[in-house]
């Protein structure tokens, strides 16, 4: 959204409420109360530069820092502002000149409250306390490699641990999930695809994690990439492990979390050499299914109104079967018409016109990519109908982005299809999509819990590949 063009349509409003004048920047923190008991902490910096109010808040446990915010008031009995998200988030409360309580509305009402603070003080705290993160010294080698995939040529760069002693080592290549993530995976601040390298390696498997195309030091990003592109970057890393000394080549398998556990069936399904595939938070049902159950699981746990979700999944399935059928753009841009009404019905009536307007171009780009369209379309079980390598499925029970009720059983039915007998799908109590022990599963928990990934989880995973692949 266009933080000016907004915040200048409302200049007449804002004059007429007596803003505060404001030297220096005044800060607040605030926080939102959710369902299940959660809160969500945000800090809010207000600006008064000759009578117009700007303002940027920071929401710690979703890593975002200094977003600008749109139809800012700020007076000396009113605090409002938007969000520009989808849908939008909006806002507002009574103040006095500490302390201010109102509501966030972002199709349903949650309660806030927000507290001034002191001058000097920190716009938002400090970095999150990750007691995880592995800490030097390591008892492992760590070597930053590259390499490339001989199809497109494009550079994959990462980082091999390789267990002390001469080898050759087991091997496990980790697959990130969707969206441009780094070696670490790493999301609010939490690094967990580094926490499970580390506990491998030091358990004797050598961990090859890699920066997705267009991150760090890997290069290769264009338009037009799908899953398939990715497991052909995949394919090049099992390539190079297999070509490493330290490496038993025989002993190399993929570990794929989210849409890597789509990736990893993917690859082994054209790869018989695959030594073991562990698939984390995979998904076993088609793309289209798995986010129609994603997003009235996300809904429904944010306690949007009955009536809120059944039409958005009613917009959402029109959405997409348009997407994967022959139709004219027209009926596209109808349909998305049509589903940003209902998710910006939020937003102040004067508003709503442009904030679909800027909504909508990035909205088409993300729903019409080529990404999308194969993921709605493609199916898992065409893949794990022939993995002939022994396959772990775990997902957790509160997950709410890949459902483990919908996807372990579906992935088991596709291995035992295709006559895999050496298979272990396991439902997790209490843990959510990232694999930490969660309240309420919600996207608002991952960067609040300490925990970046379940010590039980990495045991299970341990025992088992150990069983199958062995530290030399």
């Amino acid at each position: 959204m266009n933080h000016r063009a907004v915040v200048c349509g409302l200049l007449l409003l804002c004059l007429m409420a007596t803003p505060v004048r404001a030297q220096e920047p005044e800060r607040w923190h605030g926080t939102v109360d959710l369902p299940g008991a959660a809160e969500l902490e945000f800090f809010v910096t207000f600006v008064v530069d000759s009578g117009l109010p700007s303002a940027t808040i920071s929401i710690p446990a979703q890593s975002a820092r200094d977003l600008p915010l749109a139809s800012v008031v700020y007076t000396a009995t009113r605090i409002e502002f938007t969000l520009a998200v989808t849908p939008a988030a909006v806002f507002a409360a009574d103040r006095d000149d500490a302390t201010a309580v109102g509501t966030l509305n972002q199709g349903a009402e949650f309660p806030l409250t927000m507290e001034r603070t002191a001058e000097g003080e920190a716009a938002a705290p400090a970095a999150p306390n990750r007691p995880q993160t592995p800490q030097a010294p390591f008892p492992y080698e760590s070597r930053e490699v590259s390499y490339a995939n001989p199809v497109e040529g494009n550079t994959i760069a990462g980082t091999l641990s390789l267990p002390a002693g001469a080898g050759p080592h087991p091997a496990a290549l980790l697959i990130t999930g969707s969206g441009s993530q780094d070696r670490d995976e790493t999301i609010f601040e939490h690094k967990p695809f580094w926490v499970i390298a580390d506990h491998l390696s030091r358990r004797g498997i050598a961990v090859l994690r890699v920066d997705d195309r267009g991150i760090g030091g890997s290069d290769g990003a264009r338009a037009g990439l799908t899953s398939e592109d990715f497991a052909g970057d995949v394919a090049a890393g099992v390539a190079f492990l297999r070509a490493q000394s330290e490496i038993d080549s025989d002993s190399v398998g993929l570990i794929g979390h989210s849409e890597g556990g789509l990736i990893g069936p993917m690859v082994a399904a054209d790869d018989a050499r695959i030594a073991f595939v562990v698939m984390l938070a995979g998904p076993g049902v088609n793309g289209a299914e798995l986010l129609r159950v994603q997003n009235e699981m996300i809904l429904r746990a944010a306690d949007m109104p009955d009536e809120y979700v059944a039409r958005q999944i009613e917009l959402q399935l029109s959405l997409w079967d348009a997407m994967t059928s022959e139709v004219a753009e027209e009926v596209i841009d109808e349909r998305l018409d049509a589903l940003l009404d209902l998710q910006l019905s939020s937003v102040p009536a004067e508003e709503r016109a442009l904030a679909k307007e800027n909504a909508f171009a990035a909205a088409k780009a993300q729903v019409t990519s080529a990404w999308l369209r194969f993921f709605l379309a493609a199916d898992p079980a065409v893949y794990l109908e022939e993995v002939t390598a022994p396959v772990l499925a775990l997902n957790g029970t509160l997950d709410l982005q890949v459902s483990a009720d919908q996807n372990l059983p579906a992935i088991a039915a596709a291995l035992a299809r295709g006559g895999n007998t050496d298979v272990a799908t396991h439902p997790l109590e209490r843990l959510n999509h990232l694999f930490q022990h969660a309240t309420t599963g919600q996207v608002s928990e991952y960067g609040a819990i300490e925990e970046t990934f379940s010590a039980e989880v990495l045991e299970i995973m341990t025992e088992w590949l150990s069983a199958r692949v062995g530290a030399r």
